[in-house]
């Protein structure tokens, strides 16, 4: 069964019996992972209960695919119900993943799966099984559309009878973003800030919202990608300067490298630089077609599969709360800037 994002809540929330199977995916992390966390709370579910609840991560799942069904398979001691919280963000999910997860399905043991992902299709055998199932539930997270915020700006001055020209709102929609967490997080930002200051100005209110997250981020992954360390640390500082935006950096910075990684197979297979470029699925944006030619010149698949392993490393450090994410982050652009330009040199 798939349903809405917009939604999910009021459907969970008034459905009697349990599902054994959500899955949350699409393009808009920040909307995966916000309704993700959601449905944890709707179905009062204590993620750090180990007696009730397992968690799997991704990367694990995929090395030991077995996790899921040993999991399911183990009663609780508090309850007869087993949840697993799944997550397959950032990670490629192939034929032998959808068939694990399939097969765990058809089981009769007590319990549910929530899975939350990225990087699944509408025509993926996952998707459409799940589609066809009364006890399975699909959300996909679309990217935002950008009006949407405009309409929520809108409201929220007129909340605290603050009166501006559509000019304006209009030039403040465009630091918005298509990611709904982001959003979120900005929009309660101005919220905050309006509730002390109702004498706001234009300036006041411009300048307290960060420029758009996506297009700061494009710049950080394009300096570093191309071996410009100075300009990606110089847009990394700006993004951490409102937002705490790791994980979708992160996640962008592994798409990117996705797109040239499938970029040279081509080339391995026999294609040219060009014609891989021009016939790569999605397409690439015209104007961005010169610098993704230029960078594939600069990266090798040896080189992908490092960056891979470090991004996968930096992860599951930003999960220890040990170490600072924009250090850690910080660190990771600046060596991978320096592959990149050591590259140009040769």
């Amino acid at each position: 069964m798939k349903i809405k994002s917009e939604n999910f809540l009021s459907h969970i929330k008034n459905r009697s019996d349990s599902y054994k199977l959500i899955l949350f995916y699409g393009p808009n992390f920040g909307l995966v992972e916000m309704l993700y966390n959601n449905a944890i709370e709707a179905l009062s579910i204590n993620k750090d209960d180990p007696f009730t609840v397992s968690k799997i991560d991704g990367n694990d799942f995929k090395e030991n695919p077995s996790l899921l069904y040993d999991n399911i398979s183990t009663f609780g001691m508090m309850s007869d119900k087993r949840t697993v919280l799944l997550n397959l963000v950032s990670v490629t999910i192939n034929k032998s993943i959808e068939n694990f997860i399939i097969d765990a399905l058809k089981e009769t043991y007590n319990f549910e799966i929530i899975i939350k992902a990225d990087n699944i299709g509408s025509q993926n055998s996952l998707v459409k099984y799940i589609e066809n199932l009364n006890n399975g539930l699909l959300i996909p997270c679309y990217e935002e559309n950008i009006n949407n915020n405009k309409v929520e700006i809108s409201k929220l001055l007129n909340k605290y009878d603050l009166v501006f020209s559509d000019d304006f709102i209009s030039s403040l929609n465009s630091k918005f973003s298509n990611d709904s967490l982001t959003n979120k997080m900005e929009l309660e930002k101005l919220e905050n800030f309006l509730i002390n200051n109702n004498d706001a100005t234009e300036s006041m209110i411009y300048s307290l919202i960060i420029d758009n997250v996506d297009v700061n981020i494009n710049k950080i992954i394009n300096f570093c990608v191309s071996g410009n360390p100075h300009k990606a640390l110089l847009y990394l500082d700006k993004i951490y300067d409102k937002s705490n935006t790791s994980i979708i950096l992160t996640k962008s910075f592994i798409k990117h490298f996705k797109l040239i990684e499938k970029i040279l197979l081509y080339i391995e297979n026999g294609m040219n630089l060009t014609d891989a470029v021009n016939n790569i699925k999605p397409p690439i944006f015209f104007k961005d077609k010169p610098l993704i030619t230029f960078q594939c010149k600069l990266w090798s698949l040896g080189k992908i599969n490092i960056i891979f392993r470090r991004l996968i490393e930096i992860e599951l450090k930003f999960k220890s709360n040990i170490y600072p994410e924009q250090t850690l982050l910080a660190q990771f652009v600046l060596s991978t800037s320096v592959i990149a330009r050591n590259a140009i040199k040769t």
